[in-house]
């Protein structure tokens, strides 16, 4: 489950691996030594190792890991690592204490050497060696008066063989090689003479450009053997010489191959001997020449005038050098244009074999490629070309003004580029407006205005070097903006009037509908009215969008439609609207739509008119019967009589009455209602004696008579 690396101890963990949960973790301690991470670990490897990178002294410790595991006991692992300290490169000191570094010296033949070498650190401490060659001299070394040094002196009788390459040498392992610093000892004599002399390559001392030539350098008298160097114009050649030695002789020779440029024209070779047991006034010596050599022209072409580096102005001067250098001189000059010699004449002018090329007042035909040519005995050498761009102010093109879906663009030829553009518009029936971009690219949307009709457009261009001379004009039809015709649309009779329902067209703002009717010759359609179609706005509002195509329903009130009209759609935006999708209702839906006969009279001017002649017969006949009323007599109204049918309990209780007389009113209503008091003043009386039953037998109650209960009483 868990593996942990330790240093030292516990409580110094390096490195982890929580294989439940696949994550590594490094210690800071040691990743942050260097650049990058020391520490790697592979754990797809059996067994497991950790891997510590770019080792260091204080890496040496006891490491020892922990293994977890899920159903097991933990275990360890330890092992001590040992960490080789390489001591620092050997070096010399001289018996005066001073540090020698590569060379010492002058020394003589028979002289005695005393150098001490020195090595710092190391661990386990090093061993130090001299070795004259691959032969070992002195192996005696010990430990110095400084701390963490050694040291080992040697004293050395100087001859021809144990001088020539003295080293010391390092060593306190051997997983390494010994660390190695060498000496030269000084010990030669200088040459008396050296010369330099042309073996192949050349002509009468004469060098041509390119063509290799080698040439060789002796000295004589130097022992050891004398260093040659080469020297052109003060540059050290090093690549191109070597060097043999003769002991017999006491000769050293050099060979050079040198492969002349157009620079070496003129400049110093030299050979030089040096001896190093001397100063160098006393144990060098030279040899010098110069050299001479020939090369076809070197070709190069400028523009002369006005700073400009390749370009020029229509109608400016264009004035061409041909710049040369040469051994021997040019002898003919050739100009070209693009790849084609120019010939006297035509655009060119009669001066076309000199060095310089004028041309008057310069056109688009002489922006190309220029070039020229140089010849002398050696041969003939033609310049790279360079492009002269001859710029010109705007101009229409053949395409002029365009219209690409809602922007207008201006076809200008320009060099260079057009950066500017001066815009007139005007669209039908408007004033003219002026705009200015920085492209030739001007949106719609940046003119005020309608655009349902023609608009006429100028652009004129500027591009730095001169205004547009004639400006590029065009009268633009904007009906490929205007949106399609409606293809989807239907007619309904609702909410009392007719309906036009259509489909959404792309790219429209706004619709509208129009009713059709024939006209009175019925020879054509003549339009009757026009309103916007959608929610009551002008706008068209989605009435619901469908999940698969996208598109919105849109709708208009056409109102009234007869026999023979028809109902238009049309889809509109801010270029006009399409051409109407005329749509004739059907004889059925006529028939559905039509009016009952009483529906002219919810007509609003009808209605008014009929409501207008109800109210002033209302008014005249309530004035008529108001004046009757105020003038008619008061008279007593005529009592009300009802007519009771009494059952055999009702008369008995009368006939025990006796003469008891009562009031008429109280027979309709109880004493003890609050329609009268039972006073003896209020009606005529009453005889309630008995009547014999045969008159109430015969009687009747009247025919068509309707009761009906308003107010309870006690009777």
């Amino acid at each position: 489950m868990l593996l942990v690396w330790y240093k030292n101890g516990v409580d110094s963990p390096i490195y982890s691996f929580d294989a439940r949960i696949g994550r590594e973790w490094f210690s800071d301690k040691i990743n942050d030594i260097k650049d990058g991470q020391r520490l790697k670990a592979d754990i797809n490897s059996q067994p497991t190792s950790l891997i510590i990178t770019d080792l260091m002294e204080y890496d040496q410790a006891l490491y020892h890991c922990r293994v977890d595991f899920a159903l097991a006991q933990t275990r360890y692992l330890g092992v001590n690592v040992t960490v080789v300290v390489l001591p620092g490169q050997p070096f010399f000191m001289d018996e005066m204490h001073n540090t020698v570094e590569q060379r010492i010296g002058p020394y003589h033949e028979g002289d005695t050497l005393v150098l001490t070498c020195y090595v710092i650190g190391g661990r386990p401490p090093p061993r130090i060696s001299w070795y004259s060659g691959e032969t070992l001299v002195d192996a005696s070394d010990g430990d110095s008066d400084v701390p963490n040094m050694r040291e080992n002196e040697l004293y050395l009788p100087l001859t021809r063989d144990n001088a020539a390459s003295l080293s010391c040498r390092a060593s306190n392992s051997r997983l390494t090689s010994p660390l190695i610093t060498t000496l030269k000892v000084e010990l030669y004599l200088p040459a008396y003479n050296v010369s330099i002399h042309w073996v192949e390559g050349t002509l009468d001392e004469t060098l041509e450009v390119g063509k290799p030539a080698v040439v060789h350098c002796q000295a004589y008298g130097s022992y050891p053997p004398p260093d040659l160097s080469w020297w052109l114009d003060h540059k050290h050649l090093t690549k191109h010489s070597n060097q043999s030695w003769n002991g017999l002789t006491n000769t050293a020779v050099s060979h050079l191959q040198l492969t002349p440029s157009v620079g070496d024209n003129g400049a110093t070779l030299a050979c030089v001997a040096t001896n190093p047991a001397m100063a160098p006034s006393r144990g060098s010596k030279a040899d010098v020449i110069t050299l001479n050599v020939t090369y076809s022209p070197i070709v190069e072409i400028s523009k002369l005038g006005d700073g400009r580096l390749n370009d020029v102005v229509e109608l400016d001067s264009l004035h061409l050098e041909c710049e040369t250098r040469a051994n021997p001189m040019v002898e003919k000059f050739s100009w070209y244009f693009n790849d084609i010699e120019i010939r006297p004449g035509s655009i060119w002018g009669d001066n076309t074999s000199s060095q310089r090329l004028l041309v008057e007042e310069a056109t688009r035909h002489h922006a190309g490629k220029y070039s020229c040519s140089a010849a002398n005995v050696v041969g003939e050498t033609r310049s790279e070309p360079i492009t002269i761009t001859v710029f010109y102010p705007p101009e229409c093109s053949e395409r002029g003004i365009t219209l690409d879906k809602e922007t207008i663009h201006c076809h200008v030829k320009a060099l260079p580029a057009a950066d500017t553009f001066f815009w007139h518009v005007q669209p039908a029936g408007f004033e003219v407006q002026q705009l200015t971009t920085g492209s030739p690219i001007l949106p719609l949307s940046q003119i005020t205005g309608p655009l349902s009709g023609p608009l006429k457009a100028t652009c004129e261009a500027g591009n730095g070097v001169a205004s547009q001379e004639k400006p590029c004009e065009k009268t633009i039809g904007l009906e490929p903006l205007r949106p399609q015709q409606p293809k989807q649309c239907d007619l309904a009779y609702e909410y009392g009037e007719f309906q036009m329902r259509c489909t959404s067209v792309e790219n429209a703002t706004y619709y509208e509908v129009s009713v059709w009717r024939i006209s009175k010759s019925n020879a054509s359609l003549i339009l009757e009215r026009r309103g916007s179609m959608g929610f009551g706005s002008g706008q068209a509002m989605a009435r619901g969008v469908t999940s698969q195509g996208g598109t919105s329903l849109v709708r208009g009130a056409l109102g009234k439609l007869k026999f023979g009209d028809e109902a238009g759609a049309s889809a509109c935006n801010r270029y006009g609207c399409s051409r109407a999708l005329l749509l004739r209702p059907t004889e059925n839906l006529l028939n559905a739509a039509s009016p009952p006969w009483w529906s002219f009279i919810l007509e609003k001017d009808v209605g008014i008119s009929i409501g207008a002649v109800v109210l002033v017969a209302v008014f005249i006949i309530s004035t008529s019967l108001a004046v009757k009323i105020a003038r008619r007599p008061r008279k007593t109204p005529a009592p009300v009589i009802q007519v009771l049918q009494l059952d055999d309990v009702a008369r008995d209780y009368l006939d025990t009455i006796g003469e008891h007389k009562v009031l008429a009113s109280c027979s309709l209503r109880s004493c003890s209602s609050a329609y009268s008091d039972c006073s003896a003043d209020d009606g005529p009386p009453v005889d309630r004696r008995r009547k014999p039953r045969a008159i109430w037998d015969q009687w009747e109650p009247p025919p068509d008579v309707t009761l009906t209960l308003h107010r309870e009483s006690a009777v």
